[in-house]
């Protein structure tokens, strides 16, 4: 009697499993190692503070995956030599009518300021350090001054689930952005970086 249950619930759960992929209903999860701010911080390779300028998305040669290429303006260079731009690429975005929507992949808004963790990617394009670890969108606090933002998730977009030591930290609450590059550069002198 077991065995017969436990191959029936197997049965129900591919069941449910094979109908969820057939019907086109979307499945969001996206895992990801917590990257502490000082493994931020050695693993980038430029650390700018910049604005996204300028935004487009487009399919790879086969039509199978969509990626999303955003120019960004630098004001300040912290760490690495930059450009006055700086271009990323990431996957994800949308196309006409499709988008693909990848939890955890930053997705920048034109206009708005960022202190962005990058590492060289293919093709002269730049990835956010820790898949979306590695960016810190500027936002105006209640005082009216720059803040850091710290967040877990693309904007508007699906929170990926952090693991390992320090992750609940992730979601730390707001700082000025004057103390947070004050923190990037004292990082980077003290490990001499």
């Amino acid at each position: 009697m077991k065995v017969s249950f436990k191959i029936g619930a197997c049965r129900a759960l591919a069941t449910v499993f094979t109908f969820s992929l057939l019907s086109g209903i979307p499945l969001h999860a996206t895992t990801v190692l917590y990257m502490p701010f000082e493994e931020q911080c050695s693993s980038a390779g430029l650390i700018v503070l910049a604005t996204a300028a300028e935004q487009i998305s487009n399919w790879d040669t086969g039509r199978n995956l969509i990626f999303t290429e955003t120019r960004f303006q630098v004001e300040e260079a912290l760490k690495g030599s930059a450009g006055s731009t700086v271009l990323t690429r990431h996957l994800g975005g949308r196309v006409g009518d499709i988008a693909q929507d990848i939890a955890g992949t930053p997705e920048f808004k034109i206009g708005r300021r960022y202190v962005l963790f990058l590492e060289p990617g293919p093709g002269g394009f730049y990835r956010v350090v820790g898949f979306h670890q590695g960016c810190y969108p500027v936002v105006s606090g209640k005082d009216g001054k720059a803040r850091i933002a710290p967040r877990l998730a693309a904007e508007g977009g699906a929170e990926p689930h952090l693991l390992g030591a320090g992750a609940a930290d992730a979601a730390a609450g707001e700082q000025a952005l004057s103390d947070f590059l004050a923190r990037i550069r004292n990082y980077l002198k003290q490990s001499g970086r």
